[in-house]
């Protein structure tokens, strides 16, 4: 069963599954993105942020504000970029138990979904299937709200 989590929580990174804390500074959004996304290390270096369709596939961090900078580098292409992120259940199959089409709203806030594979070199050996997902993917939305919060440039949306 999915636990329910509340929009105070989610501002104040209360219960968030993974423990994710959602960044509330740039450095915590750079932080972030070394954590949960694929980033390369080049002699001792793990700032770099491994992504396709940019002007290079290599970008440091450090020259991220938020994935507004990512999608200026695409000359307004989709950017991608690879989450650190092994899916547990299927997605079809969380959309149907969810009746949802094109969006997987509650996946990520629920952690026995997917995991998250903290080591770059174990998620890229050939236990796992990296994939490249675009800024404007619907499916990793969510995550993305979840770790990179406003930096994202998605904005997480709760009913009353």
């Amino acid at each position: 069963m999915s636990k329910v989590v509340t929009k105070e929580e989610v501002v104040n990174n209360n219960n968030q599954p993974h423990n994710i804390k959602t960044p509330q500074t740039v450095e915590e959004f750079r932080n972030n993105l070394k954590k949960y996304f694929v980033c390369i290390d080049f002699g001792g270096n793990d700032d770099v942020l491994y992504v396709q369709n940019c002007d290079t596939n290599y970008i440091n961090v450090n020259e991220l504000n938020s994935l507004s900078d990512l999608y200026e580098r695409s000359n307004h292409c989709n950017p991608m970029f690879s989450p650190k992120v092994n899916p547990k259940k299927d997605f079809r199959e969380f959309m149907n138990e969810t009746n949802q089409i094109f969006s997987l709203n509650g996946y990520f806030m629920d952690e026995n979904n997917y995991e998250i594979i903290e080591e770059t070199e174990t998620f890229l050996s050939d236990d796992y299937e990296p994939r490249w997902v675009g800024l404007d993917n619907k499916i990793y939305r969510e995550f993305y709200n979840l770790t990179l919060g406003e930096f994202s440039g998605y904005v997480k949306t709760f009913k009353n």
